[in-house]
């Protein structure tokens, strides 16, 4: 083919520069150079992405500590990203401040009943109902399932629908046959996967690293992907 004009379409992901050099600054001063910067989600969506969800089309969301990071792909390229200043944080805030508990005792609280979810634990010899918090420093030493849950769903209930409201002016509602993937650590929080389906109304995974190698028994536990790997910028 021949012609005189040539068109792409690009989709480009910037970040603030002070904040670039700052973390490139300070990993170089440990001794270790970084060979180049990588976006949080498409960092993410190497590790947990197939080709088929890429070119169908998904929606990869990165729920982290302070941050949760999109990026939608469809004809297996990135065609939208963004990141909204909210994630798992403010899941222990609430915890801690529903049930008058130390940031750190909300935070241990919120990975025992994340833990105990994703296991399945059935022990008989108690209420399904009953949580038991006696190792924390609380003024009860079992407190109600139900009362967690409620606190933890009403946050995640809207960091989705904050996903929701980005995916609605993006115009990709119904352009991402393939569904969500939600990785990172707020991935691991229980009722997830629950409440981004009620939510988003479509397909949902937890999305895990895939064809990882080296230091297999901490980057099999369900870990943020790369991150051992390589260093990113949210």
């Amino acid at each position: 083919m021949s012609g005189i004009r040539l068109e792409v379409e690009t989709n480009i992901i910037h970040g603030s520069s002070t904040a670039i050099k700052n973390l490139v600054k300070c990993v170089t001063q440990v001794g270790v150079d970084v060979e180049e910067m990588v976006f949080t989600g498409i960092a993410s969506a190497e590790a947990v992405l197939t080709d088929t969800e890429k070119e169908l089309g998904t929606l990869l969301v990165d729920i982290g500590g302070g941050t949760t990071s999109l990026v939608a792909f469809l004809d297996g390229s990135p065609i939208y990203s963004t990141v909204l200043p909210i994630g798992g944080k403010l899941i222990t805030s609430d915890l801690a401040i529903g049930l008058r508990a130390r940031l750190e005792d909300a935070e241990k609280i919120k990975l025992k009943l994340s833990n105990e979810a994703a296991v399945k634990i059935n022990d008989p010899s108690k209420r399904v109902d009953d949580f038991d918090v006696s190792e924390f420093a609380l003024e009860v030493d079992v407190i109600s399932r139900n009362l967690l849950y409620k606190i933890i769903d009403a946050r995640l209930e809207e960091i989705f629908r904050l996903i929701a409201l980005d995916m609605a002016k993006a115009n990709l509602q119904g352009k991402l046959p393939a569904g969500i993937v939600v990785t990172g650590g707020g991935a691991l929080t229980a009722g997830v996967e629950r409440m981004a389906k009620i939510t988003l109304k479509g397909p949902v995974r937890i999305g895990v690293p895939r064809g990882v190698t080296g230091l297999i028994d901490e980057i099999q536990i369900r870990c943020h992907p790369l991150s051992s790997v390589l260093f990113y910028m949210a």
